[in-house]
């Protein structure tokens, strides 16, 4: 089948759908009270888009000497990946969903600090690891 330029310009993006899946099971009031969902999730969508196309060669740096096709190609996936999840924090899951618990007792919040902080320690040990030199390449 093929989709018509026109179709083109009412589609929603894979983050406008990103979007209005988290609208629908976390911000359902939200999502009801939109006049036209569709308007709002492609252009939240391009806004999104336009932010991580921006935001991924800052991440990716420039490229670096005796740097492979595959380690390249790994570093730009790897910004890319880093640029959308900024950017889906900041414009989209900073809304507090509508149905969260209440606050956790102070117990659990320490155990989800410390697996914050742990996921925090992987990423930062990957992308030291992603920019340091191949030693069996030299």
């Amino acid at each position: 089948m093929k989709i018509s330029p026109k179709s083109r310009e009412h589609a929603v993006n894979q983050y406008g759908d990103i979007a209005m899946t988290y609208y629908r099971s976390h911000l359902s009031t939200r999502y009801a009270e939109l006049e036209d969902p569709d308007e709002h999730f492609r252009d939240l969508g391009e806004q999104i888009q336009d932010q991580v196309t921006d935001l991924t060669p800052q991440l990716a740096g420039p490229d670096q000497p005796d740097e492979g096709y595959l380690a390249k190609l790994g570093r730009l996936n790897a910004a890319r990946n880093q640029a959308e999840e900024i950017v889906l924090k900041e414009l989209l899951y900073s809304q507090k969903p509508e149905n969260e618990p209440q606050d956790l007792d102070e117990e659990t919040a320490a155990s989800y600090r410390d697996l914050n902080q742990t996921i925090q320690d992987i990423h930062d040990l990957t992308r030291q690891t992603l920019d340091e030199p191949d030693p069996t390449t030299r």
